[in-house]
């Protein structure tokens, strides 16, 4: 499996983020712009556009002399892989901006798409995602950050900045802590920060009145610029990166094309979604059985009996509480409650009481009993 190290990296992958007008988008059309010149690569330049932005950047393309095509009435992801893979074959760069946006669209998505199935079911739905969901949100994502790294072609994306929180311990002596912030990062899925082999961040720097547009260099993987300061950046500024390029070679292939799936003899049969359900399953028997148990009557009287036979099963009055428990305790207070109205354990028939033996029948002449027929 081992062979002699070449360099595989001959497309750029630039990440940008920053405040709102600290320059992201137009330097990420002269980056764009300078990388066509440089590579000398005849290819349209695209941009999916959810600003949308791109109009303003038209004359540069213009002056250029390079064809600049948009997607600019998207935010969505779905839309945003099928462009990538449609960029891939057919054009030089593409510029994602701002990917902040489509990370948002795929978490409101998900949502979306639960309380669907939520109201299908006569539900309530959910306000915000939850633990669970981010997993099959964030391999959605993965699928993208895959396609950022090995496709054959430049990309830079661009992004919101977004605070970075961390608990600190006052300085009053109290030993309470406070929520403070200790940096910027890009306002997305974290992992993609890790991806570009150039981010930078963009800062607005203020001199004599006037704005000067600033990019920091946060991370370099040729390790030419990291952590210059480069007022109004341009290519030509940034070349040290797109010069350690192997541009015009070979790039290297997904990452995702080899698994370690035949290390493991789990079915995974048993997942969240199935224990969810499951969990779904003893509410229902819950409620099923209290009904069945004290009646659908709405009076106070019968109100608090199906409170109270709650409570000893559950230690809980409140059926939200209820639906908020682990499967394992809900399964613990269905359980009980069939020792409470049937008597005998959940999943067992209940024992018959042993019935008495017929009386034999005997001849009053010598009291044999008659014997049944064959």
């Amino acid at each position: 499996m081992l062979k002699k190290a070449t360099n595989k990296m001959s497309y750029g992958k630039v990440g940008l983020y920053g405040t709102a007008g600290s320059g992201k988008t137009r330097t990420a059309a002269e980056i764009a712009i300078g990388i066509v010149q440089y590579s000398k690569n005849p290819k349209p330049v695209a941009m999916f556009d959810t600003e949308p932005a791109a109009s303003f950047i038209i004359p540069l393309f213009e002056k250029a002399g390079i064809e600049f095509l948009v997607k600019d009435d998207s935010r969505s992801f779905t839309d945003l892989m099928s462009v990538t893979q449609e960029a891939e074959g057919t054009c030089s760069v593409l510029i994602v901006d701002s990917i902040t946006h489509i990370w948002r669209d795929l978490q409101e998505s998900y949502l979306a798409r639960i309380n669907d199935f939520r109201k299908r079911d006569g539900k309530r739905p959910l306000t915000s995602l939850e633990f669970q969901h981010w997993g099959p949100i964030k391999r959605e994502w993965a699928e993208f950050t895959d396609l950022f790294l090995s496709s054959k072609m430049h990309m830079i994306v661009c992004g919101r900045a977004g605070n970075v929180y961390e608990y600190q311990e006052k300085d009053d002596g109290s030993g309470k802590k406070e929520l403070i912030t200790t940096g910027t990062k890009m306002a997305t899925e974290k992992e993609l920060g890790y991806e570009p082999s150039l981010l930078i961040e963009m800062e607005i720097q203020r001199e004599d009145g006037a704005i000067i547009n600033t990019a920091v260099i946060q991370k370099d993987r040729a390790d030419k610029l990291n952590g210059r300061e480069i007022r109004y950046p341009t290519f030509d500024k940034l070349k040290p990166h797109f010069e350690a390029l192997h541009i015009g070679g070979e790039h290297f292939s997904s990452m995702n094309q080899r698994d370690s799936r035949d290390r493991f003899t789990e079915t995974g049969q048993d997942t969240f979604g199935a224990e969810m359900r499951r969990k779904d399953v003893a509410l229902d028997e819950i409620k099923e059985e209290i009904l069945r148990h004290h009646g659908h009557g709405m009076d106070a009287a019968t109100k608090a009996a199906k409170a109270e036979t709650l409570e000893k099963v559950a230690g809980t009055r409140s059926w939200a509480k209820l639906e908020s428990m682990r499967l394992p305790d809900v399964q613990l207070a269905r359980n009980a409650l069939w020792l409470i109205t049937r008597g005998h354990e959940y999943g067992s028939e209940p024992i018959e009481a042993e019935q008495p033996k017929p009386a034999e029948t005997v001849d009053d002449d010598d009291k044999i009993p008659h014997e049944t027929a064959a």
